[in-house]
């Protein structure tokens, strides 16, 4: 997206940390901006405060597991500003424990959100956004934790890879399909919100959305000194080379697999 300003802006979890950290961004360079999050009473707070400082922002409560409720996110975000342009699908929230022992409560609360809800304004947003026939971007945000397991944390782990995984086929969806319509996908390290006290300001993380989205760059990470670590996952399972097949068995050739 080459041009920003008067766009219009949808972000989920929008009432504090990554996600108010985006919204501010967005409305420095000159966006409208629907802020969105369960937490209406931090929602109204994030929401006075940008509009204190001038910026055209409209707070929705949302329920990002419940279709409906993104439905008419989706549809509010038309009424109030005649469009929407871009769509931040960052609502998460992660739980610990082993994967064995978490409860199945626990395991559907997390997926609902962290991948659900991704999945929900994908359907919601992209035909809203292509139907404005003007240059669009979906951002979703998934983790380091897409690209770089951790033990204790299941649910979040195959949450964010499933993001990752989606945000690259939408890509190439929308490629395919010739629509002036970016996907990022944003893979933060540490980073202060209200589920972690430490780590980079949120308002890093909104700078290199906006960057992302103008250079339509597809990945975005926060902190680049954890690269290695990714590097060394993806090295360890490209090391891992099949055997050949049999003599006389079909190439299976390109496709889903099993």
């Amino acid at each position: 997206m080459e041009h920003l300003g008067g766009r219009v802006a949808v972000v989920t979890g929008a009432a504090g940390g990554i996600g108010l950290g985006i919204a501010q961004s967005f409305v420095g360079e000159g966006m409208r901006v629907v802020l969105a999050d369960i937490d209406e009473d931090a929602l109204s707070g994030a929401v006075g405060q940008l509009r204190g400082a001038g910026a055209d922002v409209v707070g929705v409560g949302v329920d990002v597991t419940d279709p409906a409720s993104v439905d008419a996110l989706a549809d509010e975000t038309v009424h109030r500003f005649g469009a929407v342009h871009v769509i931040v699908n960052n609502a998460g929230l992660v739980r610990g424990g082993r994967s064995w022992e978490l409860s199945l409560e626990e395991w559907e609360l997390v997926v609902g959100v962290d991948l659900w809800g991704v999945v929900h304004g994908v359907r919601a947003f992209v035909p809203r956004i292509l139907a404005t026939g003007q240059e669009g971007h979906v951002v979703n945000v998934g983790s380091m934790a897409s690209v770089s397991p951790r033990a204790g944390i299941a649910p979040y782990v195959a949450s964010k890879h499933a993001v990752l995984g989606l945000s690259d086929s939408l890509r190439a969806e929308l490629e395919e399909a010739g629509a002036p319509v970016g996907v990022s996908v944003v893979m933060p390290g540490t980073v202060r919100t209200r589920m972690v006290p430490v780590g980079i300001d949120p308002s890093v993380v909104g700078a290199l959305v906006v960057g992302a989205m103008r250079t339509g760059l597809p990945y975005v990470f926060t902190h680049p000194d954890r690269m290695p670590e990714v590097e060394a996952r993806f090295s360890a399972i490209t090391a891992c080379t099949p055997p050949p097949l049999p003599a006389g068995d079909d190439d299976p050739g390109p496709g889903p697999g099993r």
